[in-house]
């Protein structure tokens, strides 16, 4: 009896720390010894629920006010082991952090967290995956770190739901091409070729994220991820197939060379094969 009565406590007490979280005017009594649960409680509580998106939004607005960065990530870090815990329940907690915080690392940590830990649908395995995408189509204040962070995990079996991202307006896709920090490998390699060939007019755009980007990687992966990680024995990822950088230049230039001129051919070259 007492175990339940100190499980059912605890309940009360992260709801009453999310309410308070979620009132504007209450929101202000949080301490700061509070607020990492309190932003955990709220997260879980309100972030399924589109209607109160706003609400949570602006909790977390708040919460980054009142916390340095290593608090919010430790938060972040409770949430997720949560998340994993209770088999992807309160998965959505994670898109105040993954779209609104100033800290682009965090931003990019709460979208992987996002991707691997939610619940698989029905009718859609990669849930985290979709609603990422579905936020970078349907908001463009959406970060550009989200889909950065999508294009680091590098499973092919993420591009499908990618592609559909081709038919936004060509200015949010030169947005994007402009400020991608992604490490290449196959899965960001092949959404960049796919963008070429939708979009010849961002050839430019294109071949430059290619070479700012082409030096980060010693080596170009294929994996695949257990998605839901809290589903697997082991969240590491399984590699499939590897090339070095001039390797994998070789396969990109028959994609390449119909839509970049001979300079940017060259250029995006020698990006690879001094990576």
């Amino acid at each position: 009896m007492a175990m339940h009565q100190d499980h059912f406590s605890m309940l009360s007490e992260l709801e009453r720390l999310a309410a308070m979280a979620l009132d504007p005017v209450r929101v202000h009594e949080l301490g700061g010894d509070q607020w990492p649960v309190a932003m955990l409680a709220a997260a879980l509580i309100a972030g399924g629920d589109e209607s109160r998106r706003t609400e949570l939004m602006t909790a977390y607005g708040v919460f980054v006010q009142k916390n340095a960065p290593a608090a919010r990530a430790a938060s972040l870090v409770q949430l997720s082991r949560f998340v994993s815990a209770n088999k992807g329940n309160g998965w959505r907690g994670f898109l105040p952090c993954a779209v609104a915080d100033p800290d682009a690392n965090l931003r990019r940590k709460a979208t992987v967290y996002l991707c691997t830990l939610a619940t698989p649908g029905e009718l859609e395995r990669f849930t985290g995956v979709a609603e990422v995408v579905r936020r970078l189509a349907a908001d463009e204040t959406t970060p550009t770190t989200a889909l950065d962070a999508l294009l680091s995990l590098g499973d092919m079996r993420f591009l499908p739901l990618l592609e559909s991202l081709y038919t936004l307006p060509e200015t949010q896709l030169a947005t994007w091409l402009g400020e991608l920090e992604v490490v290449p490998n196959h899965l960001s390699c092949n959404w960049l070729l796919g963008a070429l060939e939708k979009h010849t007019s961002l050839a430019s755009g294109i071949a430059s994220a290619l070479q700012r980007t082409a030096p980060k990687a010693s080596v170009i992966i294929d994996l695949t991820l257990p998605v839901p990680s809290w589903s697997f024995k082991s969240a590491a990822p399984q590699p499939l197939h590897g090339w070095t950088p001039q390797e994998y230049f070789a396969r990109l230039l028959p994609r390449l060379q119909p839509h970049l001129s001979a300079e940017q051919v060259q250029a995006v070259k020698e990006a690879f094969a001094g990576a």
